[in-house]
């Protein structure tokens, strides 16, 4: 079967599932205009899901070295491209995970990155890479190893830079560049905004914007605030309030489907109240915690990815106070969505996982072991 025959399936299967079902409970998109889904708690797949490892590639091997991978991109053809920041370097591995090494490197040429902080395929022969060290756009055309480079507005990205945290960046294959920038500070809460930018369009172009509750400038995931989730042509963003509740919009920011699911947030961790009983934070940072007290209602997502099939893979667990990162919680529960907004199902990651990209039964993850090295990994929904 297909995969778009498959999706058609599941669609078909969504739109009825949950209609009269014992145990299910609805939800209510809050003022919705235009189209909206009001998800059950029963989705399509089956409750009983597991893994199966493909390949992997990186992890302990010497001649596979990672050392930060911010970002990775996989190809129409299986291939991955992967923006190690650490290294300086884009990696290639082909479909089956064979390392094909660096097709850049260090360096301040036109081929070359210093700070590569996300990449998109274009095609299965180009990418781009956006250069958060250069402040540049790089067309790579890989079998030629030509590139061409183009200027990104340095008033856009500097506040970013500036901060010496980047929470959140996404590009997308129209060169559209997406940030979360820092804002004031005040009482403990952070104006947060989800930013882009496009040569095209070089006006900064702010989609969401929030309150964050922070330490030291860094955003507390058990509260909530507006998330974003980009894909090649559409991009989510969540209900500020704490509602799970979701829009999908169109590249032209055209709003296409409101959607709302039943699900209710995970308790709170320990360490999320500054009980944290193996020390892995500050004790200032504790300290700080117990005096903040809990939040009204505890944030019911962390991170939005939308994947190579345009699905929406919501994070439910919450990530430890202080190590967010990127690539949110590893081992975390994801709820999963249509592009229509119908629920397929929940399932959650191998511990030490963190999602990357999605297309079909297939994932990729970036998994990280004892020594915290790093490894990308593919795997294989099984069970449905």
């Amino acid at each position: 079967m297909t995969l778009r025959s498959w999706t058609a399936i599941s669609l078909l299967a969504a739109v009825t599932a949950g209609c009269g079902r014992p145990g299910s409970t609805g939800c209510e998109v809050a003022g919705a205009e235009g189209r909206a889904v009001r998800n059950t708690s029963v989705g399509v797949w089956p409750q009983e899901l597991s893994w199966r490892e493909v390949w992997r590639a990186g992890g302990a091997e010497e001649a596979e070295e990672l050392v930060y991978p911010a970002g990775v991109a996989v190809g129409p053809d299986g291939s991955v491209a992967i923006a190690d920041w650490g290294l300086a370097e884009v990696i290639l591995l082909d479909a089956d995970g064979e390392w094909l090494g660096p097709v850049m490197t260090r360096g301040e040429g036109p081929g070359e990155v210093q700070a590569p902080a996300v990449l998109i395929w274009i095609d299965a022969s180009t990418l781009l890479v956006l250069d958060f060290g250069a402040f540049r756009l790089t067309t790579l055309d890989l079998p030629s190893r030509s590139a061409s480079v183009t200027a990104v507005d340095p008033a856009f990205m500097s506040p970013v830079f500036a901060s010496g945290e980047v929470t959140f960046v996404a590009l997308q294959p129209d060169s559209t560049v997406w940030l979360e920038f820092p804002g004031p500070v005040e009482d403990g809460w952070e104006e947060r905004s989800f930013v882009r930018w496009s040569p095209e369009n070089p006006v900064n172009d702010t989609v969401a914007r929030s309150r964050a509750r922070v330490l030291e400038r860094t955003a507390l995931p058990a509260w909530p605030r507006s998330l974003v989730g980009v894909g090649a042509e559409t991009w989510v963003v969540s209900e500020p309030g704490g509602r799970y509740e979701l829009t999908v919009s169109d590249r032209a920011g055209t709003t296409l489907v409101r959607f709302c699911h039943p699900g209710e947030a995970l308790p709170l961790s320990p360490a999320e109240r500054g009980e944290d009983p193996e020390g892995r934070m500050p004790e200032a940072w504790r300290a700080a915690l117990r005096n903040l007290g809990d939040p009204p209602a505890p944030a019911i997502i962390s991170r939005i990815v939308v994947d190579a099939d345009g699905r929406i893979w919501v994070q439910r667990d919450r990530p430890l106070p202080g190590a967010a990162g990127p690539h949110g919680a590893p081992g975390a529960l994801h709820d999963v969505f249509l592009p229509s907004g119908r629920f397929l199902g929940s399932i959650r990651l191998p511990d030490d996982h963190r999602l990357l990209e999605a297309r079909g039964r297939r994932i990729w993850t970036l998994h990280t072991g004892s020594l915290d090295e790093s490894s990308i990994v593919a795997l294989e929904i099984e069970g449905l």
